[in-house]
């Protein structure tokens, strides 16, 4: 707290100085500053109203979803590093987590419930359970997308369950029926190692059907190249996947006090191998089985949104439909390798010749509704009041498999794990504005939310009778759980000026608990609780010198108690999750972005985070951690510079260059087994990436060339002690990448 104290007596000597730049000046009142002098203002709906950035007591990251495609961003993992606080781990059977200011606790031995909300246009997005599959972070392409906001903090009062350490917020393009408007990209783009070319394809049409009503249609294509090897197989390019999508969009608005929106996303990738690497082979390189890392993902987002004005009052209903679908294979001989010494005795297969393929299917469809009112009380209030509804199927198969590793041949089946799980929340909300003065007020919220999940498990194979002592198939007794959670916020803003902002910030979040699938056939816990982050913040945000320079300050302690853990039954030597200990997430976090001359742009951020255990996990965890000790994956320190400028040529043709540097610091992997001995914990050292991008304008045209990883480092995501099921295995961000892209617009 002492750290906390010293960055909040920092921040406001900061806004101090600061508070009459803010003001507007005579020389701005009379027009001397032209637009593209300025910075860009930027819009956002991160309260679930459209507001300007600099005005949301929330930090908040935007990022447009041009910007991402100009610099051969495809996925998450090529542009979290440009966020302050986002963490992307990329585990070795190439399962997707994020995490926001640390709040994490491991990739496969605690609880993966999600700690990030994802939602796209309101709707949320994915599973809300581990064993629904909902540890799983999608990689939207950014082509569908308006722009990504992130939220840090928790946000649980207006966004509800998951959303433990912040909010993913994904925004699509709406449709307008002001002209039609057509654009087309193509591009390809070469990764050191890979072994051939990829290449991309992006189209889109905006077609006004009437003067209220238009239409929005946009695909693409892309494939990414491979680069890591297996020289035991002789397969070059393990790792190539392929990935399509589109996007449907309808915008109605007959009056101005009604509006109708109408959308469907859809987008499937396919991986041909696993994106890791054993450096004991050799770098980018891995011995897998024939045909193993294989993985096939399909995204689907329908969403129903009407807005209409009844009076002073506005009726919002969001209403959505989605479905996620996963079907990988892992190698897991290194963590089921003595099934291979069996074979002779329980397949009739001779010991040594087989290894072991472990086979996911899992799918969620999920059902949402919100309705929420938002209306004036008096001069001096704003109220919203909200109701919200989810229900989630989420059947998950795992079968595991006896295979030839040369050819990935399946020679028998050892079990079949088939469970299926579903999920139902009933929540209201309400958020008060309390309008004390023009300069100050005070947002006040409350949300109630209701669980209900139900989980029923069928086994079968010969694994199941010697090694479970039971019959196959074993049928689980189904397992209901109901839960509660309450979240608030309490947010006092003072506006200074017209453009400088300071405000504090007390809010909350959870994720749900959930059922144990083996309790009542074990004799286990029933259940596990949901946990909790409350979050105490104050920060400042600013935009002053002629709107072109903005700045956004603040300084946080998190505190998450009934942390989910997993347990060791001593009796019976079955797991178990319940919750336990402690931990805390404290930091400060700066950024500001500025134009000083006419074309040039630089933005810059860095983020200090400390996040570690307040408090030992309890005797029978499954994993070992007493307190002080650090939570998996994020860095204590973390950064970005980026320089952007644009400049004429001649009549009608510009040109542009630009870069980033990022830095992500050390971090330490998984928690691992408990002792007799103290485990040690896998340490990933830091790394500096430098992504570089120019190009030229012509009419209609744009031409844009990116060097991505220029320095070619092999920065650690993921892998390594404590690692399921390699422990030799590690995940790096994408080797040196250089691309080509070439639009043009009607």
């Amino acid at each position: 707290m002492r750290v906390i104290y010293r960055a909040l007596l920092s921040i406001w000597t900061l806004a101090a100085p600061l508070a009459s730049w803010g003001e507007p000046t005579a020389d701005l009142a009379a027009g001397s500053a032209t637009g593209s002098d300025q910075l860009q203002e930027i819009v956002v709906t991160a309260e679930k109203r459209s507001e300007r950035l600099q005005d949301v007591p929330v930090p908040v990251t935007a990022i447009s979803a041009d910007s991402l495609v100009a610099s051969g961003y495809e996925r998450l993992q090529d542009y979290f590093s440009q966020v302050p606080g986002l963490t992307f781990t990329s585990s070795t059977t190439d399962l997707s987590m994020v995490a926001i200011r640390g709040i994490i606790t491991g990739a496969v031995e605690t609880v993966n419930n999600p700690s990030v909300g994802i939602v796209v246009d309101d709707v949320p997005y994915g599973s809300s359970t581990a064993l629904g599959g909902g540890s799983m972070a999608p990689e939207f392409d950014p082509s569908a997308l308006q722009r990504l906001e992130v939220l840090r903090g928790p946000q649980g009062t207006l966004y509800g369950a998951s959303s433990l350490g912040g909010l993913l917020k994904y925004v699509t393009v709406d449709p307008s029926p002001d002209s039609l408007r057509a654009q087309i990209s193509a591009g390809t783009s070469s990764v050191y190692n890979g072994a051939e070319l990829g290449y991309n394809a992006y189209g889109s049409v905006n077609v006004p059907l009437t003067s209220t009503a238009a239409l929005l249609v946009s695909g693409f294509t892309r494939q990414d190249p491979g680069y890591i090897d297996n020289p035991v197989l002789g397969i070059r390019g393990v790792n190539e996947s392929h990935t399509s999508g589109g996007r449907v969009s309808f915008l109605w608005q007959p009056a101005d006090t009604l509006t109708v929106k109408l959308g469907a996303l859809y987008q499937t990738v396919h991986t041909d191998g696993a994106n890791f690497v054993e450096p004991a082979v050799g770098d980018l390189e891995q011995n897998d089985i024939r045909n193993s890392g294989v993985d096939h993902r399909s995204f689907q987002v329908y969403s129903a949104s009407i807005t209409a004005k009844l009076g002073p009052a506005t009726l919002t209903s969001v209403t959505g439909y989605s479905v996620n679908k996963l079907t990988d294979v892992v190698d897991y001989d290194a963590g089921l390798g003595f099934l291979d010494g069996l074979t002779q005795q329980y397949l009739n297969i001779p010991n040594g010749t087989t290894g072991v393929l472990l086979l996911e299917n899992n799918e969620t469809d999920k059902i949402t509704q919100e309705l929420r009112l938002a209306t004036p009380l008096g001069s001096k209030v704003d109220w919203l009041l909200g109701g919200f509804y989810t229900h989630e199927r989420s059947p998950f198969t795992q079968t595991i498999d006896a295979a030839d590793p040369s050819s990935g041949d399946v020679q028998a089946n050892w079990a079949t794990f088939a469970w299926e799980v579903t999920f139902r929340e009933y929540a209201t909300f309400t958020d008060f504005t309390l309008h004390f003065t023009d300069r100050f007020d005070v947002q006040l919220g409350g949300r109630e939310s209701w669980i209900e999940q139900t989980y029923r498990e069928v086994d079968t194979g010969p694994f199941v009778l010697p090694f479970e002592g039971f019959p196959s198939p074993l049928v689980f007794n189904e397992v209901v759980t109901h839960d509660n959670a309450f979240t608030y916020l309490f947010t006092p803003r003072f506006k200074v000026s017209p453009d400088l902002m300071v405000y504090s910030r007390i809010a909350s979040g959870y994720r749900p608990g959930g059922p144990n699938p083996d309790a009542i056939a074990f004799n286990l816990p029933i259940s596990y609780k949901p946990d909790k982050t409350r979050n105490y913040e104050i920060g400042v945000k600013g935009d002053t010198l002629h709107h072109t320079l903005t700045f956004d300050a603040s300084i946080y302690y998190i505190d998450w108690k009934d942390i989910q853990l997993s347990y060791v039954d001593p009796n019976n030597g079955f797991g178990f999750n319940a919750n336990g200990s402690r931990a805390k997430s404290e930091g400060v976090e700066l950024s500001t972005q500025m134009k000083p001359v006419t074309g040039l742009t630089i933005g810059a951020w860095i983020a200090w985070n400390e996040a570690e255990l307040t408090q030992s996990f309890p005797a029978g965890s499954s994993v070992y951690g007493v307190a002080g000790n650090r939570l998996p994956f994020g860095p204590r320190l973390s950064g970005n510079l980026s320089v952007d400028e644009q400049f004429p040529i001649r009549a009608s043709v510009s040109g542009f260059v630009g870069g980033s540097l990022s830095y992500v610091g050390d971090r330490v992997g998984n928690f691992t087994a408990p002792p007799p001995a103290v485990p040690p914990r896998q340490a990933y050292p830091g790394y500096a990436r430098i992504d570089i991008h120019t190009g030229i304008n012509v009419d209609s045209w744009t031409v844009n060339l990116f060097l991505n990883n220029l320095a070619d480092r092999r920065g650690i995501l993921f892998g390594g002690l404590g690692t399921v099921p390699n422990p030799a295995a590690f995940t790096y961000i994408q080797p040196r990448t250089v691309g080509l892209l070439a639009t043009v617009k009607f």
